[in-house]
């Protein structure tokens, strides 16, 4: 969302760029955050933006570049050229120049990593080596490292000349001569200290830290399991790589929980936002789940012709199908939210399958006898009001009321089962989608809608 600053300033900006007045500009933007400044180059065309951008401190320049998102960032590369792209890029912090490069083809990637300096060649690289998925993409070598003979005094010189460069020195870390972590410090447990005592004589030994092997989806939970803006990073061997700040975390929380949004609609995720996802990528990211929807439906019309002796016999039962299909489809769906979110954030897992499964019931059998009486009552007020005509209202009522009752009951099960399966069986929970649950309620629910049809209903309308 664009702030009502860039707003207030862009009429204004656009007039001094166009009259030449590039100095203003530039002492303008330098007043504002990164972000503000990048929601004002994408609103601009590209040529504006392009020229906005080398207008820019070049510190500035590098955050503001790192806040655009990636078909920005590529089209800007474009506009600067091969030379200034690689300063760009070069200024970078290694997790964002990683993440850039990522994105961008393989053979502009390659040309640029070719213009970089061998140390931040060496350090892209070996990022670049992990997994996209993995914490190791999400690290950066740049933190602040102690060492447990130095004292308290030492120390503080130390972060003093070298933290400027540090991502964070909100936490340091204690590590072997042969680099294997052996602690982290807070800086107020340095700041409160003695400057005569060693730093082996405050540690506590105790630290939390995450594989570089690890799926960035575990430095979310550990993140806010320990209430940390920074962790530390190993590799196999336990020696320290890098380190994960909250910053970078609170992007891939909002990436995950983006893309859990847009599976739980039916669709696949999309790989990039949705402004810029080029409409074939629309069509076929979310054609897909409708074709398979589509076709899962066609068991509905299955279902429905296989009791089409008893709807013609009694064309009233066709009425309540909707009423029906939706008890069943948004109670499923309500199970299957609240279970994908559980299983997210580890709250549950297989192991307490017969613990969720019983509340379900218990919760289902309330829900299931509320809204069964309600579609009984239904059934008995549209019959005074005249909507329906029938002289067996009482049986189709019953009938009404017994297969909402057990839908949602079985809306319940199904809905909360299904994500906890699929979890098993590795694979994203999300993927029990709303409209997928909807759907296997449709075909299930008139299944037991025709089935107490002809078990009460024989003999009178049937």
């Amino acid at each position: 969302m664009e702030s009502p600053t860039i707003q207030l300033l862009e009429p204004e900006l656009l007039e001094l760029l166009e009259s030449g007045e590039y100095r203003q500009v530039r002492d303008a933007l330098s007043i504002l955050e990164p972000a503000d400044v990048a929601d004002l180059i994408e609103s601009l065309e590209l040529e504006q933006g392009g020229l906005v951008f080398r207008i820019l401190p070049r510190q500035m320049a590098s955050d503001v570049f790192a806040e655009l998102e990636s078909p920005i960032q590529e089209s800007l590369l474009d506009v600067l050229g091969d030379q200034r792209s690689a300063r760009v890029i070069e200024s970078l912090e290694p997790d964002d120049r990683a993440a850039v490069l990522d994105e961008l083809p393989v053979e502009i990637a390659t040309q640029i990593i070719k213009r970089l300096t061998p140390e931040n060649r060496r350090i892209t690289q070996a990022i670049l080596g992990y997994d996209p998925d993995s914490v190791g993409r999400l690290m950066t070598p740049d933190y602040v490292r102690l060492r447990k003979d130095w004292t308290v005094g030492q120390s503080l010189n130390h972060i003093r000349q070298y933290g400027q460069d540090a991502e964070t020195v909100h936490w340091v870390f204690v590590i072997a001569p042969d680099g294997t972590l052996i602690d982290d410090l807070h800086i107020r447990t340095l700041l409160l200290a003695d400057p005569d005592a060693s730093i082996d004589s405050i540690m506590d030994d105790q630290f939390v830290a995450l594989s570089a092997f690890d799926d960035r989806e575990e430095a979310v939970r550990a993140m806010a399991r320990y209430n940390r803006t920074a962790l530390p990073v190993v590799d196999s061997l336990g020696l320290l790589v890098g380190i994960v700040t909250v910053d970078d975390i609170a992007d891939v929380a909002e990436e995950e929980f983006t893309e859990d949004v847009q599976k739980l609609g039916g669709m696949e995720a999309l790989d990039s936002p949705y402004t810029s996802t080029p409409v074939r990528d629309m069509v076929r990211k979310r054609g897909s789940w409708l074709i398979g929807l589509f076709v899962l439906q066609l068991l509905s019309i299955g279902v429905m012709g296989v009791f089409d002796e008893q709807l013609n016999k009694a064309v009233v039962l066709a009425l309540f199908v909707p009423l029906i299909i939706a008890s069943g489809g948004n109670t499923g769906t309500q199970a299957a939210s609240l279970l994908v979110r559980a299983i997210a954030v580890e709250e549950v897992h297989l192991g307490l399958w017969w613990r969720i499964m019983r509340k379900e019931i218990l919760t289902g059998l309330v829900l299931g006898a509320v809204l069964g009486v309600m579609g009984a009552a239904t059934v008995h007020l549209m019959a005074i009001s005249g909507f329906t005509h029938t002289d067996h209202t009482s049986p189709l009522a019953l009938t009404v009321g017994c297969s909402v009752f057990l839908i949602v009951i079985w809306g319940t099960l199904i809905g909360s089962m299904l994500p906890l399966v699929l979890d098993r069986l590795g694979l994203d929970p999300a993927a029990s989608s709303a409209p997928l649950v909807a759907t296997l309620m449709d075909v299930s629910g008139l299944t037991i809608y025709f089935a107490f049809a002809i078990l009460i209903l024989s003999g009178s309308l049937l």
